[in-house]
């Protein structure tokens, strides 16, 4: 795998970097970041707005205020900068899942609701926190079956290996492809509502049904609630 970040040789400082022409730090924060962090915070907004493939390095230089040596210096290639833009906020996410799987495996009593939370809820605040950029760029890269679905994939497999174990002990004679097809799309709804809720609560307002972030987030984990422990009967 690329390593996203690449090191100068012999110590080198990393080139320097012309701030943004007319760029007033108090009105654009991120203008007084270190480089890599630029690069990856413009490289989220715009493969969230354009998706990856629509994307030039040299628009993601321009959007940083950086120049071609530092995108090198930092990370050698568009693939090694989407790796690291993935890696960035995975980990945060992770983390937090973890604790709320490590709450629900210490009770004993797993149920689906409680399931769907630590799915959901992460994602949500993530979102609350800035993240929908990235958020929306994560469920593009599911839509669209691009190749970094590969990293998200090998990231998110631990923590799959959990969820799946806590939805068998919930519903022990459901068939495993049964069980992977209702974590699929659980993540799938999740991204996709979670990335866009602006536009869901567009489409709901048509209806006269106008939602609270919180009362969406709510929803969200009621409807994977209800993917997770499936029919019934079954």
């Amino acid at each position: 795998m690329t390593r996203s970040r690449v090191k100068a040789r012999d110590g080198a400082s990393p080139p320097a970097v012309p701030a943004a022409s007319g760029t007033d730090p108090a009105d654009d924060p991120d203008s007084v970041l270190p480089t890599d962090q630029r690069l990856i915070l413009a490289a989220e907004r715009l493969f969230a707005e354009r998706g990856i493939d629509a994307v030039s390095l040299r628009s993601v230089m321009a959007e940083a205020g950086a120049n071609v040596a530092s995108v090198h210096y930092h990370f050698g290639s568009k693939d090694a900068l989407v790796e690291a833009l993935i890696s960035r906020r995975s980990e945060q996410l992770h983390t937090r899942r973890a604790e709320l799987l490590d709450a629900i495996e210490a009770a004993g009593t797993p149920d689906a609701r409680a399931l769907a939370d630590a799915f959901v809820r992460p994602v949500g605040e993530l979102a609350a926190a800035g993240g929908t950029p990235w958020i929306r760029l994560v469920a593009g890269i599911m839509s669209g079956n691009h190749p970094a679905l590969a990293r998200l994939t090998e990231g998110f497999a631990p923590q799959a290996h959990r969820f799946n174990a806590l939805l068998e002990q919930i519903a022990p004679d459901t068939a495993p492809r049964t069980r992977r097809f209702r974590l699929t799309q659980a993540m799938n709804l999740t991204f996709q509502t979670l990335g866009d809720p602006d536009g869901l609560r567009g489409m709901l307002a048509l209806s006269g049904t106008r939602l609270s972030p919180g009362e969406l987030l709510t929803e969200l984990i009621d409807t994977v609630t209800a993917i997770l422990a499936g029919p019934a009967d079954r």
